[in-house]
This record gives structure tokens, C-alpha cells and sequence, in this order.
């Protein structure tokens, strides 16, 4: 009895380091991208960063951009700045970001010493951008282009650091694979079993084209209730960032721009809500030029499985084609 006991501790212990190997050298386990915490915007990507994970690389300079150290050859910069959507995390590989899309086009087109200068990170509302210019400067930048959504109208900085915290804003790595496994990802590994095996296998992965489109207009009830989805922040008042932006795009006579980016319930919806309402108002109140993607083609394609707000890779290439001819008629008279 003994004996078939040590054989299926044993059996346990090498199936248990057959997966704590796969994690680590197949999904980057135990090689997250770290956080910092920042007394003025909160926190950020560490610095000087190079992981790979879930086969994507993350890659950030001293100044924690998803960017190459910059140069003083470098002659010209533009800030693409917000949140987890224009970051794109550990789920998007540093090459199909926007920013890096942006910059390659952009130098193959003649710019060859311009950089997209990409300032963000998940969760964060146009203050917490807005602490991070005042702190390190505007970088002699040529135009400023915020892509923000409508949760942002209320997503203010508490001050109250999240990192070492939140499972997702690691500050060091975990010690062993499986305990990350457990720790960050058993709620959907729950959600996965009850949801996903219970669906015809062909189900598990092939995920029915939707096509939701601004033209689409949902019925009367199903409008009401959209109103009240997507992402809801408690912050108090209108988020203070996007007039210090603008301020600080005016003081350095810089152009500025707002890309609204909608959330999945407002494609269905076919506007956004009020949330992004009070977006559009202030731009139109204090004269700040504002694109609505709603009016761009965007569809639910572009958004990732199970996702809300954040691009896929198709959607990242998707805000690569909007924004290059808009930020490249800023350019123009000064090329």
C-alpha cells in the first residue's frame, strides 16, 4: 500500500513540474511585466523592462514608455497617450502595438527620425497622464493625441496604490508558476469549466462573427439597459485631466486631439453614453477637436474575446489606419 502511495506522490510531484515548465517556458509565468508605484501618477510599468509572455514581449525605456530608449538623434515626437488600450499589455506583442505600427509606417514614409511616444498604462484616467507630462515634460513633442473611452469621464487618481495588490499589477514575480496560476487566473479557470465544457466542442474556440455596427439600432428595451453597461468608475465630477491636458498642450503650443474609443455595449448601442457624452461636451465647450471611432467603422471584430474595450491585434492595426492620416496632416506643414 505504502509502496503505491510513494508512486502517486511521485506520479503528482512530475506532473506538477511538467506543468510549472510549460507555464514558465511556454506562457512566461514567473516573468510578468512589474509595476512601480509613483507619488504623482500612481504607478506605471517598471522601468528598462524586456519580458516575454503568453509569447508576447513587453518591452519598456527609463521612462517605463512601451518604447526604445529615445536618442538624441531622434528629432521628432508625438504622444499617443491613455490607458490599457493604447498599452495593449502583456496580450499584445510590442510590434503590433499601434505606437510601434505608427512609428514603422511613419519612418518608412519619410520620418525616419520620428518616435510614437507610447505613455500609458491600464486603468488610467487622463490625470494620471497628465501628472506623468508635468513631471518629465511634453519631450519637444509635435502633437498630443489622447485615446481615451467613456469610463474615463470618472476614472480619478485615488492616491492608493494598487501594485503588490492586484494580482494583475505585480511588483515582483511570483516564486512559482502554479501559485501565479491560482492566484491570478483561477476565476476564469472556474468560468472556463463551467461555461466552456458544457459547450459543443466546436464552440470552444470558434467564436460567432458579430458585426454589432453604430447603423444597428437596438430595441427600445434593450437600449435602456445598454445606457447602464460597460465600464462604471465612482470617481466624483468630470475627470480633471483632460482640461489639464489641454492646458499643457496650450501652454507648450502643442496640437491636441481626443480619439474616442467605445466600449462594446455602446457599438450596440449606436452612441455612446453619458459618460462618453460629457467627453464629447467638454471638447466641444473648450474647442478641443474630438474623433469619434463610432463614426470611423469600428465593429466588434476588433475588440478581444470576452473583452469590453480592449483591441485585439486586427483592432490595433484597425487604430494604426485611423490615426496615421490624421496625425500625419498635423506633420505635413513641418515636413
Amino acid at each position: 500500500m505504502i509502496k503505491y502511495a510513494l508512486r502517486f506522490i511521485l506520479i503528482v510531484f512530475l506532473l506538477a513540474g511538467l506543468v510549472e515548465l510549460i507555464l514558465r517556458f511556454q506562457f512566461g509565468f514567473c516573468n510578468s511585466p512589474l509595476y512601480i508605484t509613483d507619488p504623482d501618477f500612481e504607478y506605471i510599468y517598471a522601468p528598462n523592462q524586456e519580458v516575454k509572455r503568453f509569447g508576447h514581449v513587453v518591452r519598456t525605456n527609463s521612462l517605463s514608455m512601451r518604447n526604445e530608449e529615445l536618442s538624441e538623434k531622434d528629432t521628432l515626437n508625438i504622444l499617443l497617450i491613455g490607458d490599457s488600450v493604447v498599452n495593449g499589455g502583456s496580450l499584445t506583442d510590442q510590434d503590433s502595438i499601434a505606437s510601434t505600427l505608427l512609428q514603422k509606417r511613419f519612418r518608412a514614409q519619410g520620418y525616419p527620425g520620428l518616435n510614437i511616444l507610447n505613455i500609458s498604462a491600464g486603468s488610467w484616467g487622463p490625470d494620471n497622464v497628465a501628472a506623468y507630462l508635468k513631471k518629465y515634460g511634453t519631450f519637444k513633442a509635435q502633437l498630443i493625441c489622447l485615446v481615451t473611452s467613456s469610463h474615463d469621464a470618472h476614472d480619478i487618481m485615488t492616491h492608493i496604490s494598487p501594485i503588490g495588490i492586484d494580482p494583475g499589477m505585480p511588483d515582483k514575480q511570483y516564486p512559482l508558476a502554479l501559485i501565479e496560476l491560482w492566484d491570478r487566473y483561477r476565476h476564469i479557470i472556474w468560468y472556463t469549466i463551467e461555461h466552456g465544457l458544457f459547450l459543443p466542442v466546436t464552440q470552444w474556440f470558434d467564436q460567432p462573427e458579430k458585426n454589432n455596427t453604430p447603423d444597428q439600432q437596438p430595441a427600445p428595451e434593450t437600449k435602456e439597459i445598454l445606457e447602464n453597461e460597460g465600464i462604471r468608475k465612482d470617481g466624483e465630477g468630470f475627470n480633471p485631466g483632460y482640461a489639464q491636458l489641454d492646458s499643457i498642450a496650450k501652454a507648450n503650443n502643442i496640437p491636441f486631439f481626443i480619439y474616442l474609443h467605445p466600449e462594446i455595449s455602446e457599438l450596440a448601442l449606436g452612441h455612446f453614453n453619458s459618460q462618453g457624452q460629457s467627453i464629447i461636451d467638454f471638447a466641444e465647450q473648450n474647442q478641443v477637436r474630438l474623433i469619434n471611432e463610432l463614426e470611423l467603422g469600428i465593429d466588434s471584430t476588433y475588440y478581444r474575446p470576452l473583452d469590453v474595450v480592449h483591441y485585439n491585434v486586427k483592432g490595433q492595426k484597425f487604430l494604426t489606419d485611423r490615426l496615421y492620416p490624421l496625425m500625419e496632416a498635423y506633420l505635413t506643414p513641418i515636413h
